[in-house]
């Protein structure tokens, strides 16, 4: 699937809640930065870095399916917008601290030591677009 430019834009400005579900079924929340990488076939997929094996990536292990929300910082209506996206993730190991830099150098820009120069290679979970919906003019 592919994202329109509004959707792009509010991933690359704004944090995520990523959505897994633990061994007994209940929801696990976490925040995370993600950015949007075209695959091989030419569609957008979400993709966030970790520098552990946090429970968010051993439950996409056991279970892939997983759900991310955006929330704008636009206030100017009655309704915040906000994207929601319902998706299936893997994990491939390494490529962490990259992404993270990159992140974090697009966000707060050069220089601000993050990550640390010794990290682990980490993990990056990369989620196929299932599903888009929300409040704004991604939503279809």
């Amino acid at each position: 699937m592919k994202l329109d430019d509004t959707a792009r834009e509010l991933i690359g400005s704004a944090p995520a809640s990523l959505v897994t579900v633990n061994r007994d079924g209940s929801p696990q929340v976490s925040l995370v930065w993600m950015v949007v990488q075209k695959t091989a076939d030419g569609d957008d997929e979400l993709v966030t870095a970790h520098l552990a094996e946090h429970q968010k990536i051993r439950n996409v292990r056991r279970d892939s399916r997983v759900a991310v929300t955006f929330v704008s910082t636009d206030r100017s209506g009655p309704q915040t917008p906000y994207l929601s996206i319902k998706g299936t993730a893997r994990v491939e190991e390494g490529g962490a601290p990259e992404l993270l830099d990159e992140i974090a150098t697009t966000m707060f820009g050069p220089g601000t030591g993050f990550p640390p120069p010794d990290s682990p290679p980490g993990y990056l979970t990369h989620i196929t677009i299932d599903n888009v919906g929300g409040v704004g003019p991604w939503a279809f």
